[in-house]
């Protein structure tokens, strides 16, 4: 759903992955927040990317790239 401001703009609503995993992990079990925060966060960690050379390296390569072209659309 889409909010829009004083000014006219839109807004889409944002909600943190590790959030949404906690709550539909409380809503399936019909467990507390606070307990299902403890298995979400075991879950969530899995995907964490954290000695990942290779994936690191393309980031940066891929924000530089975005940086380069960026100045120049500005001509600097």
């Amino acid at each position: 759903m889409a909010l829009r401001d004083e000014n006219g703009h839109y807004e889409s609503q944002f909600e943190y992955p590790l959030w949404k995993l906690i709550k539909q992990i409380a809503d399936k079990k019909d467990i507390s927040y606070s307990k299902a925060s403890e298995e979400a966060i075991l879950e969530y960690g899995k995907g964490i990317r954290y000695r990942d050379e290779a994936y690191y390296k393309a980031e940066v390569d891929k924000r530089n790239k975005e940086i380069i072209e960026s100045r120049q659309r500005q001509g600097l």
